[in-house]
């Protein structure tokens, strides 16, 4: 099994890169992940429903153009979705929205785990990857047969570390019990009530927790904006962008590792790297954050 890539405390998540909504030519997302491993943005997330495999595509064509172990390549899959050759892309997204209202769910067994991850790695370009999560998982949702798939995959040398995506602490507890989850993905931010609880669950469990969703909270914020840039003045932060705030209070969550960030905007991600530099001397507004606005 190959040495990972260490874990980045900003991430790039690629969830809109390549959707059927996307503003960027196939030339500028890949333009956008070149721009993330070269300013040591290394955890690149994606999934296998992502733009319905195109999203995957991107990155494997990326990383042609750079050294595999630049990043640490995270994906997830139990979506039902459509999967055909790369030349029908668009039917796989249309496809993928009538298969979701006529059969909506996930599937967590073995045998669709284990095909999604080979069909996967052949979309990236590569015999690993650095995490392989059950996507959006809930209670009842992942089985033994589930866990018993993730050891498969690892052992396999399909992915080095399994985990869960899923913002259900009784999926996450499972999971560690089952010794098969070494990696946690959630949302993290005001509007995400369970982030605690799974970040205390990933200190006691000694395993990494990357933040999704951080960015949530700025529709709540608009809405409260005369009490938002009153508490941004009265802590001398008036000139910090709401975004940039909002990333650094997720990474100062407890457990946190890594704070992903979607954007299609090579500026805007630069841009966002900054908001790592705002720390600990943060915490009391966080605090009033939390209190205010959660």
């Amino acid at each position: 099994m190959k040495v990972a890539t260490p874990i980045s405390r900003m991430g790039l998540g690629t969830g809109r890169l390549a959707s059927l909504g996307s503003s960027l030519t196939r030339r500028q997302a890949i333009g956008l992940i070149h721009a993330a491993i070269d300013h040591d943005i290394r955890v690149i997330d994606t999934a296998d429903t992502y733009g319905s495999g195109d999203s995957e595509r991107v990155i494997g064509a990326a990383l042609k153009e750079r050294r595999r172990d630049d990043c640490f390549l995270i994906t997830k899959a139990g979506f039902a979705h459509v999967a055909l050759p790369a030349a029908f892309s668009p039917l796989n997204q249309i496809g993928k929205k009538l298969k979701q209202k006529v059969s909506p769910g996930r599937d967590f067994s073995k045998a669709y785990l284990v095909r999604c991850v080979e069909r996967s790695l052949k979309r990236l370009g590569t015999d690993h990857v650095d995490a392989f999560l059950l996507h959006a998982a809930v209670a009842g949702e992942p089985t033994d047969e589930s866990w018993a798939a993730l050891e498969t995959i690892r052992t396999k040398g399909m992915s080095r570390l399994t985990g869960v995506s899923t913002s259900d602490p009784a999926v996450v507890r499972q999971g560690l019990a089952s010794g098969q989850v070494m990696i946690v993905e959630t949302p993290v931010s005001l509007c995400s009530p369970n982030a605690g609880t799974i970040g205390e669950l990933c200190v006691e469990g000694q395993v990494p927790l990357v933040a999704n969703e951080v960015l949530k909270p700025q529709t709540l914020l608009k809405e409260h904006a005369g009490e938002w840039n009153s508490m941004r003045e009265r802590h001398g932060v008036g000139m910090i962008a709401t975004p940039q705030l909002l990333i650094a209070y997720a990474a100062a969550q407890e457990g946190v590792s890594t704070v992903l960030v979607g954007t299609l905007s090579a500026g805007h991600l630069l841009e966002n790297l900054k908001a790592l530099e705002y720390g600990a001397e943060m915490r009391e507004m966080f605090a009033e954050m939390k209190e205010a606005f959660a």
